[in-house]
C-alpha cells in the first residue's frame, strides 16, 4: 500500500509488474484484490508459475509435498480459483517497442527461464549469454530481490529491486522508475531507484493472525525475519538446502537450526 501511494505521487504514464505476486507473504488474496482493482500489467514470476499450477497437469512435482514446502501450499489455499487462474496466464515478458525513447524488454528472470536471475555478480559473458537473442537495447529484470543497473554487450540491464522482499540489507519496498530524458539528438530512459519505507510493526501479527507461521513453523520464521531485515534468508536457506541429505529435509526444523548456526550476513551460502 505504501508503495502504490508512493508510485501514484510520481504520476507515472504506465505501471508494470515483473513478477512474484504472491507467497512468503499474510495477504495473498489482498494482494490479488488490489492488482485487480488497479488493472497493473504483470509478467509472470516463478512464484506465480509455482503457485499459480500447483495441482494441476501443468504442476511442478518438486513442489507436491506439503510437509517439504508447507507455506507453498498455504498460499495455494489462500487464493480463489480465478486468482489461481489470473497466475497461470500471466506472460512470460512483455515487449514494449511502440514508445518515444529505446524499446523494452521486461522479464522476471532470463529469457525462457523465470528461476534464473541476473544478480550484480553475475559474470558479464554469462549475462551475455542469456541476452544474446533480446533485441531490445533496455532489459529490466526481477527474481533477484537486488536493484541493480549494468550495461553488457550493448545492453542496459536494470533490476528494480522488491517491494515486499528486498535482499541488500534495506526493507524499505523498492522498485524503479524510468524518464524519458533528451541525449544529444536521440532520447534515453534515466533510472531512479526508490526505497519506501513503511510500518512494519504489523507484519510480525499478520504472520500470526493469518496461520502463516503455524502452517510453516521453521520456513515461515525465516521468510518474517527475510522481510523484516532485508537481508535474503529464506532463499539462502533454499541455496544451502540443494546441498543436503535427504534425512534433513524431512525435518525442517532441525534443517533451519543447523543453517542458523552457520549462516547469515557477510556469510551467506549463495557466496560459497
Amino acid at each position: 500500500e505504501a508503495a502504490v501511494a508512493d508510485v501514484n505521487q510520481q504520476s507515472p504514464d504506465a505501471i508494470y509488474l515483473l513478477g512474484d505476486l504472491v507467497n512468503r507473504c499474510p495477504w495473498n488474496r489482498d494482494v490479488m484484490d488490489l492488482l485487480a482493482d488497479l488493472g497493473w500489467p504483470s509478467i509472470q514470476g516463478n512464484h506465480d508459475l509455482v503457485i499459480g499450477t500447483l495441482n494441476t497437469p501443468q504442476g511442478m512435482s518438486t513442489f507436491t509435498v506439503r510437509d517439504r514446502y508447507p507455506v507453498i501450499h498455504w498460499t495455494w489455499d489462500q487464493l480463489q480459483p480465478d486468482q489461481r487462474a489470473t497466475l497461470c496466464a500471466l506472460p512470460a515478458d512483455i515487449h514494449l517497442d511502440d514508445l518515444p525513447g529505446p524499446a523494452l524488454r521486461l522479464t522476471h528472470g532470463v529469457p525462457g527461464n523465470c528461476f534464473v536471475g541476473i544478480t550484480p555478480d553475475t559474470g558479464d559473458a554469462r549475462v551475455a549469454r542469456a541476452l544474446a537473442d533480446v533485441r531490445e537495447p533496455l532489459y529490466v529484470t526481477a527474481h533477484t530481490h537486488r536493484p541493480m543497473q549494468r550495461r553488457i554487450d550493448g545492453k542496459h540491464v536494470l533490476n528494480g529491486g522488491s517491494v515486499g522482499m528486498p535482499y541488500n540489507g534495506d526493507p524499505r519496498a523498492q522498485y524503479l522508475i524510468l524518464d524519458l530524458v533528451a541525449d544529444g539528438h536521440a532520447a534515453r530512459w534515466q533510472p531512479t531507484f526508490r526505497q519506501v519505507d513503511y510500518d512494519r510493526s504489523a507484519i510480525e501479527q499478520a504472520f500470526h493472525q493469518s496461520g502463516m507461521l503455524d502452517a510453516g513453523g521453521p520456513i515461515s520464521r525465516l521468510m518474517l525475519r527475510t522481510v523484516l531485515s532485508g537481508e535474503p534468508w529464506i532463499s539462502d536457506f533454499g541455496h544451502w538446502m540443494k546441498s543436503q541429505p535427504a534425512a534433513l529435509h524431512a525435518d525442517l526444523e532441525a534443517a533451519v537450526d543447523r543453517y542458523m548456526a552457520s549462516h547469515g550476513p557477510n556469510h551467506w551460502s549463495f557466496q560459497g
